[in-house]
């Protein structure tokens, strides 16, 4: 599961970043027909996935990012929205996320991941960037987000490669405020 949650999202973040503008989507107003809109080659979307778990994780004061738990949250939340498009996402990820037990370590944790240790595994934290912009705007409540653009994103990036010891959600919440 983490192979391939990072061979999917490594492909987000290779290549000058080739994210196109705008890639976050906004949890507090994102409905299940989105999200099953979203889906790729008849997979439940995983980039939308790891935002919403990353933005229901710092609600829930969750600061690990847990890939065994994000496949069978995604599948959950995905058959439920296949019978409630009007719905919003966000509540039924909670409700859902609530049921499962949840890691209390991990090697990605938004309290204790420096951009040294992304550094020093960039191919497996690919999927733990788009988590962790989740996570800063649902612990922040702020709009702002590294994924608005390919510019935000390689600001953002380039930031932490200048600060190896910071914590990586400390450069992402200072970036997101330019």
């Amino acid at each position: 599961m983490l192979k391939a949650l990072s061979l999917c999202c490594c492909a987000l973040l290779v290549a000058g970043s080739a994210l196109a503008a705008d890639e976050k989507i906004d949890p507090d107003n994102y409905i299940c027909a989105e999200f099953v809109a979203s889906t790729v080659s008849g997979e439940p979307p995983l980039f939308e996935g790891l935002q919403l778990d990353g933005y229901a994780a710092a609600r829930a004061g969750a600061p690990v990012a847990d890939p065994a738990l994000l496949s069978p949250l995604i599948q959950e939340v995905y058959d439920t929205c296949q019978a409630a498009p009007a719905e919003k996402v966000l509540p039924l990820w909670e409700k859902a996320r609530k049921n499962r037990a949840v890691a209390d370590e991990g090697p990605w944790r938004a309290d204790r991941t420096t951009c040294g240790d992304y550094a020093a595994n960039e191919e497996d934290g690919s999927g733990f960037v788009i988590w962790l912009d989740g996570y800063q705007r649902g612990k922040s409540g702020g709009s702002g987000s590294a994924l608005e653009s390919n510019e935000t994103l390689d600001a953002f990036l380039d930031a932490c490669k200048r600060q190896p010891d910071a914590l990586m959600l400390d450069v992402l919440a200072e970036s997101v405020k330019k």
